[in-house]
């Protein structure tokens, strides 16, 4: 009794000493002695010593039976592959049937060693047998496939081990699971354990997992599971983020749901929240072109009846969709009719029409725009600057660009190196010689040329230089007399040569006088 004690409780040495005082009083070893033996010699990770008492154990006459095995297999955890090996076959040789708990020892050796392949065959080899695996060992296995980045297997194994066994898998492997699909973005993964970890199990996620939820949520179009996750968000006392409902309204646009995402813009802005236009995105499909653009403004108009308030971001993103379509007249229309929803346009309503005014070339129309941003008080930002400098570079006479570009530098701005680029290029197409001073003034402010441009400029410099060669060729060697190109006589040669002085003084006239 004592030498079990002191075994289950891992006292090798106890152990020992009391086995050498059962030898001494006389007492005959049973297989109870050797199995408590071993056991006590497999927890202490005394390997050699596990061997020496299994073979006095044969040597005794005493038949090992599965038990024994374990611990000796169990005591091989540390070393390598055939160290078990060599206790499995001797297992084969005496004929001892391996159990779940054999497996079980086997399994989690490979999985310490992050072994998953060798883990994975024997823990097939127990439903190869008809071996329910036991808890310990399912539970090892699939949190390392989990932490190895292989949720689909994961989620494999945790349903084939809850079909066949009585025991359920522990909440710290549903999360591991949660944590391995968010991380891969999959979908069946997330929305399995998400169920069993925190619907069933009641864990509250870090705010960091959630977000990763949220990830998948938005790519897989799963509005459901993106609400549930900000409703643990706010049990949680997390408060909720732009991040948080990007993903949300992503969600809804991928399942169609356009009416409830332009809702979740204006939720936004209830709880504080501001929407960027970047969160709007997905509520136009440009793919699906302008036919996209009207079904959005046709919900937009359905809520706005409704009593329903529209974010200027879902305006935002209807404008930008026009402008990318290029159609102009539909994005100004959009501008226009922003006071009959009850908003006022802001600056990133006014950079997407000038950079709609860009690409149509339209000059004039900038103009407006600028007056309106100054009526309506609004402050240019540095791409209300490129935007306009582009402009007036889309036209012939293009002076405002560098007048722009200075009102740029005054306003505390730095040009982009786009800016200066298209300078240059304009500049080099209408072979105007100040590109050379933008050319300067880039360098200056820590710009390089592009190697497209840089390669434009040698092409235009030797462009240039052949252009002035060739004039010179062309240019006769001696210029032809002015009498014979203007048919001049004698006398009327030199009266242009000498300004009508010729001949007065050898003749003895008076100056100005003509000769008869």
């Amino acid at each position: 009794m004592k030498l079990i004690q002191a075994s289950e409780h891992g006292r090798y040495y106890e152990s020992l000493a009391i086995a050498a005082e059962m030898k001494q009083a006389g007492m005959r070893p049973q297989l109870s002695t050797y199995t408590s033996l071993i056991h006590a010699a497999s927890r202490d990770g005394s390997w050699l010593d596990a061997w020496a008492i299994f073979d006095d154990m044969i040597l005794a006459g005493i038949k090992p039976n599965v038990g024994v095995f374990n611990w000796l297999i169990h005591a091989q955890r540390h070393r390598g592959s055939p160290y078990l090996f060599e206790v499995v076959n001797k297992m084969n040789e005496l004929g001892v049937a391996p159990t779940a708990t054999t497996f079980h020892h086997i399994v989690q050796r490979y999985v310490l060693a992050e072994n998953l392949e060798v883990a994975l065959q024997y823990f097939y080899a127990m439903k190869n047998r008809n071996i329910i695996p036991d808890v310990r060992s399912a539970q090892a296995i699939i949190s390392l496939a989990s932490q190895k980045g292989y949720p689909r297997l994961a989620i494999d194994l945790a349903r084939w081990f809850e079909e066949v066994s009585v025991r359920r898998l522990d909440h710290t492997v549903w999360m591991n699971i949660l944590i391995a699909s968010a991380n891969c973005l999959y979908e069946e993964g997330v929305l399995l354990s998400w169920k069993m970890a925190v619907q069933e199990f009641k864990i509250a996620p870090d705010e960091g997992l959630c977000s990763v939820v949220l990830h998948t949520a938005a790519r897989h179009g799963l509005p459901d599971l993106a609400t549930d996750v900000l409703r643990i968000l706010k049990v949680m006392g997390a408060p909720w983020k732009e991040h948080h409902f990007a993903p949300l309204v992503e969600a809804f646009c991928r399942a169609g749901q356009i009416k409830e995402a332009i809702v979740a813009l204006d939720i936004m802005r209830t709880n504080e929240i501001e929407a960027r236009m970047e969160t709007a995105y997905p509520i136009v499909n440009i793919e699906k072109g302008v036919e996209a653009v009207d079904a959005t403004w046709a919900i937009i108009d359905e809520l706005h009846k409704g009593g329903k308030n529209i974010d200027i971001a879902a305006f935002q993103v209807l404008i930008r969709a026009s402008v990318f379509l290029k159609d102009l007249q539909r994005a100004v229309g959009a501008y226009k009719s922003l006071p009959e929803y009850g908003v006022s346009p802001d600056l990133p309503i006014f950079n997407l029409l000038l950079q709609g005014c860009v690409s149509a070339s339209h000059r004039k129309l900038g103009s407006l725009l600028l007056d309106d941003m100054q009526a309506a008080k609004i402050k240019p930002d540095q791409e209300t600057y490129v935007q306009f400098i582009l402009l007036c570079l889309t036209q012939d006479t293009y002076e405002d660009a560098f007048f722009y570009l200075e009102e740029m530098k005054t306003a505390s701005f730095t040009p982009p190196r786009s800016v200066y680029e298209a300078i240059i290029q304009k500049c080099l197409t209408a072979r105007d010689t100040r590109y050379t001073i933008a050319i300067q003034e880039m360098k200056e402010t820590g710009y390089e040329l592009s190697d497209r441009l840089a390669r434009q400029l040698d092409d235009t410099t030797r462009k240039n230089k052949q252009d002035t060669e060739a004039g010179r060729d062309n240019m006769p060697d001696r210029l032809p007399d002015l009498d014979q190109q203007l048919g001049l006589d004698g006398a009327a040669k030199a009266f242009i040569e000498t300004g009508g002085l010729t001949g007065s003084e050898e003749m003895g006239k008076a100056p100005g006088t003509y000769p008869q």
